[in-house]
C-alpha cells in the first residue's frame, strides 16, 4: 500500500500509528511561485526547486533531489495494490490534491485502487486545523472511512490543475461557476488563492493587507503575526516560513510597508520586531498602491505579474478580475 501526505508531519502519525507501508509526503508550496502550464511532473520540479533555492528554503541541488525520489516513488504506484492520499481541507492541500489527481487521471491503474482521506474536522477537536492536531489513534480510526476516488473527482481535478497552471486567471474564475462538488472543499481554496493576487483597492493580497492590518494596530512580533493571521483566515493554509517570506517582501523595494528590526534569517526572524513604513499606512489607508510603489515581480500558479503594473487585480467584493488598461487604471472584466 502507497500512502501520499500532505507532508512529513502526517507522514509520522502514519508511522506513529503503526503504518508499514510506504509512506510518500507530498512536500510543495504549490501556492507560492510558478507553476507554469505544459509540463510534467519532471520539468515542474526543476521549476519549483529552483523557485524554492532562491526562497532559501533550501538548495536547488537538495530539493531536485527530493523531487526526484519523490517522483519515482509515484510512478512507481503499479507496484501497490491501493493508493491512499491523506489530505485536508486548505489550500496548500487542495492544490496538491489536483495535481496527485491530474497525474493519476491519465494513467491506467489496473488492479490499483486510489482512495482518498480529506478532513476539515475531527469530533472532539473543536480547534482542529489539519491532520497534525490528531494523535496516533485518530489515524487509524480515519483509515477506515477512506473512500473510493471517483471518475468526476479525477475529471474535476485535471479541471482545477489546467485552470491553475493557465497564463491568465480568467479559466479559474470560469471553473468556480461551475460544479464543484465531487471536491467539496476546492472552490473555497480556489477563491483564497484569488485573494492572493493584487487588490484594486491597493494593490495588496490579503496575506499582506492583513500583515499591515496587524502591525498597525501594534502586534510588532512575528510569531503574534502568524497567530493572527491564522485566526482570521477560514482554513489557515501558511506554515511560518511562507508567512515570514510574506513579511519579508513588504519590507522590500523601493518603498518598504514595513521594517523589520533585528534578524532577517528565518531561524531567529521570530526575535525580529516590526513596524508599519510611512509608505505602508498610505498603502494600508488606500492612499498610495503597492504595486505602483515596488512594481511586481510574482507567480501566482501559472500567472506571472511584472514590472510596474499588476495586469490582473481582484474586486472580492465583485468577485471578478479586473485588467490595467493603457492609462494604468483597473477595469473590470
Amino acid at each position: 500500500m502507497l500512502h501520499i501526505t500532505n507532508g512529513d508531519e502526517a507522514a509520522g502519525l502514519l508511522k506513529a500509528a503503526g503504518f508499514e507501508s510506504t509512506i510518500l509526503p507530498w512536500r510543495d508550496v504549490l501556492h507560492e511561485g510558478p507553476v507554469p502550464a505544459g509540463l510534467n511532473l519532471h520539468a515542474l520540479s526543476q521549476v519549483r526547486a529552483e523557485y524554492l533555492s532562491r526562497r532559501n528554503w533550501g538548495t536547488t541541488h537538495a530539493l531536485l533531489s527530493a523531487f526526484r525520489e519523490r517522483n519515482e516513488k509515484l510512478e512507481l504506484f503499479h507496484e501497490h495494490d491501493e493508493i491512499v492520499l491523506w489530505f485536508e481541507h486548505d489550500l496548500y492541500d487542495q492544490l496538491q490534491i489536483a495535481q496527485i489527481l491530474d497525474f493519476f487521471a491519465t494513467r491506467k491503474r489496473s488492479a490499483t485502487s486510489l482512495s482518498m482521506i480529506c478532513i476539515d474536522r475531527y469530533p472532539g477537536i473543536p480547534s482542529f486545523r489539519g491532520l497534525g492536531d490528531l494523535a496516533p489513534e485518530h489515524v487509524t480510526t480515519l483509515f477506515g472511512t477512506r473512500q473510493s476516488v471517483t471518475h468526476a473527482q479525477l475529471l474535476l481535478a485535471t479541471a482545477v490543475w489546467w485552470a491553475f497552471c493557465r497564463p491568465s486567471p480568467d479559466s479559474l474564475v470560469t471553473l468556480l461557476k461551475s460544479d464543484t462538488s465531487p471536491l467539496p472543499f476546492m472552490a473555497a481554496a480556489l477563491r483564497r488563492h484569488l485573494e492572493s493576487f493584487p487588490s484594486v483597492h491597493n494593490g495588496l493580497g490579503r496575506t499582506e493587507h492583513h500583515a499591515l492590518e496587524a502591525i498597525a494596530s501594534g502586534i510588532e512580533d512575528p510569531v503574534a503575526l502568524l497567530k493572527a493571521h491564522w485566526e482570521q483566515e477560514d482554513h489557515p493554509f501558511m506554515g511560518d516560513w511562507t508567512y515570514w517570506a510574506a513579511l519579508k517582501d513588504l519590507a522590500s523595494g523601493g518603498h518598504p510597508l514595513i521594517d523589520i528590526h533585528g534578524p532577517h534569517d528565518d531561524s531567529a526572524f521570530p526575535n525580529a520586531r516590526l513596524s508599519l513604513t510611512h509608505d505602508g499606512s498610505r498603502v494600508l489607508a488606500g492612499e498610495s498602491d503597492a504595486v505602483a510603489l515596488n512594481g511586481i515581480d510574482r507567480w501566482f500558479g501559472g500567472v506571472h505579474l511584472k514590472g510596474s503594473e499588476a495586469r490582473w487585480r481582484w474586486n472580492k467584493t465583485a468577485q471578478r478580475f479586473a485588467t490595467t488598461s493603457h492609462n494604468g487604471a483597473p477595469r473590470l472584466v
